[in-house]
Formats: structure tokens, sequence, C-alpha cells
């Protein structure tokens, strides 16, 4: 017989109360844990907000003490004039399909112009339902929508989305199958704006076009006279555009992760103040506000 003691294994009720026991702590520990990481990411991310906040108000500063005047375009878009070009900070704002109202609703940006209003108490840009629709004097495309009505800028007036009087050019926009935006618009003062490069065959050296995603538009329109005009989704983001005078360079200065829910800029006498309110990924909101002696002034 030998010495040693031969070993055992566990019986079954062992493993289940060994089981039993386990799943228990399991139980006690994993809300405790759960809650410890949700408040780690809270905090992660209001730490992030005010970092993004605060590096937000140092490029303004930044740009302040380079310029020798400042222009507000709108709340949310301000022109520091430099010595030898124009720099531009803007937050995009929403455009999309209101399909309740049949409405285009939002705001399209223009470094040169500022903000171009979809809708308004008196104007607005409507889409119908349309399975072909006219872009130009004997061109038509396979489409969605149709649009038509009215934008208005305050620096250039009215963009009108569809012409179809007798005796002048036919011209229109149109929502594609491939939900892209075709066609031409037309403003008095700085002419056609081309929506789509396939429209103007120059795809292969400017690839440009206005896409719909989830009913928010996307992308770049082009003038000839002030440039790109931006539709940003469900935007909140800032942008920073140098111009001499032609815009020449566009940089996001923004974390793409946080949406800006607001953005406004105030002058008053010698003060340019800045107010930010911003939202991050889990759904966390932190304000800023920063106060700055203009140096120009």
């Amino acid at each position: 017989m030998s010495p040693f003691k031969k070993n055992q294994g566990f019986t079954l009720i062992e493993v289940i109360l060994y089981f039993g026991l386990f799943a228990l702590i399991i139980g006690i520990a994993y809300p405790i844990l759960n809650e410890a990481l949700k408040n780690y990411f809270v905090l992660r991310e209001e730490v992030d907000l005010r970092s993004e906040i605060r590096n937000i108000f140092l490029r303004i500063q930044r740009e302040i003490f380079r310029s020798k005047s400042l222009d507000i375009l709108t709340d949310w878009e301000i022109v520091f004039v430099q010595k030898n070009e124009n720099v531009v900070i803007f937050l995009t704002q929403p455009i999309y399909l209101d399909l309740s109202s049949s409405r285009v609703k939002g705001f399209a940006n223009n470094l040169s112009v500022g903000s171009i209003s979809f809708n308004g108490p008196t104007y607005y840009v409507s889409f119908l339902a349309s399975s072909s629709c006219q872009i130009s004097s004997g061109s038509s495309v396979p489409a969605i929508y149709a649009f038509s009505g009215y934008a208005w800028s305050p620096n250039i007036g009215w963009i009108k989305f569809r012409n179809t009087d007798s005796g002048e050019p036919v011209y229109g926009v149109c929502l594609d199958q491939q939900n892209q935006l075709r066609g031409f618009a037309w403003s008095d003062v700085v002419g056609w704006i081309s929506f789509n490069c396939q429209d103007v065959n120059i795809c292969p050296t400017s690839n440009y076009k206005v896409i719909v995603k989830d009913n928010y538009l996307y992308g770049y329109a082009w003038n000839e006279v002030i440039g790109w005009l931006i539709f940003d989704g469900q935007a909140g983001k800032v942008y920073l555009a140098k111009t001499n005078p032609a815009v020449y360079y566009l940089d996001l200065i923004s974390d793409p992760r946080v949406i800006f829910q607001d953005l406004k800029f105030t002058k008053t006498g010698r003060s340019f103040k800045v107010n930010l309110k911003v939202k991050g990924p889990a759904g966390t909101y932190e304000e800023g506000e920063t106060a700055i002696i203009l140096p120009f002034e």
C-alpha cells in the first residue's frame, strides 16, 4: 500500500458551492466596478471637454494678438484682419432635410460671406418627390427630390434653387438616386453655384459634391467668386480658415468627437468675449467663457 494519500477531486456539491460563492462575489462587485468605470469615463470626458475649450480659447487669443482688427459676421463667425491675410474662425451649423415640412433647414457656411440660411420667416428652400429632375436646359437626372425656393445671405442676397421662367435659363438642384445633390443654383451677385463636379466635368481635378446622409447634408458646393460653400451635416465643429484674399487653407481645430452646441462672439469697447458650450460622446456638457482685452483698440 502506497504511503501517500490518494488525491481526491471536488465533489459535485463542492463545485456548486464554489460557483455559487463566485457568482455572489461577482454580483456584489460588478455594480461597484461598473459605477466606478462610469464615473471614470464621465470624469475623463469632463477633463477632455475642458481641454477642448481651453485649446479653442488659446487659438482665438493667438489670432487676436496677431491682428489689427476683427469683424464679427454672426454669433458663430469671426474674421481676424492680419497683416497679409484674414483668419476666419467659425462654427458650422446643422443643415438637413426636414421631412415633416419638406423644407431644407439650417445654415451652410462660406468663408467670404459667412453663413447662408436655408429657412427663414419669409423664405425657404423646399423639396418635392420627383423620379426625374431637370438641372439645366436639356439635362435631367434620375432623382429622389427636386429643390426649389430661395436661400438667403446678408452679404450676397437671395440664392435661387430653380428657374423655369420662359425666355430665361432653366436650372435647378436635385437629389439624385445616389443621394448626391446635382445641378445649379443662382445668385444675382456672385452667379452660378455648382453642387456636384459631375455637372461641370471637372471631377478628375476637383472631386467636390454635397451628399445626403440620414437627411443631413455633407460636403462642398462651389462658386467662382466666393469659393466653397461648406455643408457639415450635423455640424458642431470649429474651423479655422486663412484667406489672402481667396481661401487657401482650412483646418478643423476642434476634436471631431466633440459636438459644439453653441459658440458666441461679442465685442464691447476694448473687450472681446467668447462663450462656448460643448457636448462629449457620452453626453456630458461643459460650458466656458473668456474675455480678452483687445490690443488694437
